[in-house]
């Protein structure tokens, strides 16, 4: 689905031993990791993905489905969203292109540069 457009935007990344490197609190500015506890709430914070779940504000998906990729440290994140009480499918790639950088691809939008909080999150 989006792997054609991951080709357009990196040919190479660095090897990762984490399996799931996506895990975790990232953010479009650095400066909202101060706000990770408030994901979900308000606009200026990270989003938070976890092994079964993507949350943004006012945003929350259930990931259906995670397919790694083989080239790149990343994945394939398919999702039933719900948002301002609609709910739909979507879809994320993300690519892990430094050990705190990810480069997360949403159909239709420009390529969004993230940057991992160093707040953890427990997995699930």
């Amino acid at each position: 689905m989006l792997r054609s457009t991951l080709l357009l935007c990196c040919l190479a990344g660095p090897a990762l031993a984490d399996d799931s490197p996506w895990i975790g609190d990232w953010a479009a500015d650095p400066a909202w990791c101060a706000a990770a506890g408030r994901t979900g709430e308000v606009p200026e914070a990270p989003i938070r993905i976890t092994a079964t779940e993507f949350q943004g504000y006012e945003n929350r998906c259930k990931i259906t489905e995670t397919d790694p990729l083989t080239v790149l440290p990343g994945a394939e994140l398919v999702l039933e969203c719900e948002a301002e009480g609609e709910t739909f499918a979507d879809a994320r790639l993300l690519v892990i292109d430094a050990a705190d950088s990810m480069l997360m691809l949403v159909p239709g939008a420009e390529p969004l540069r993230l940057s991992r909080c160093a707040s953890a999150v427990a997995p699930g």
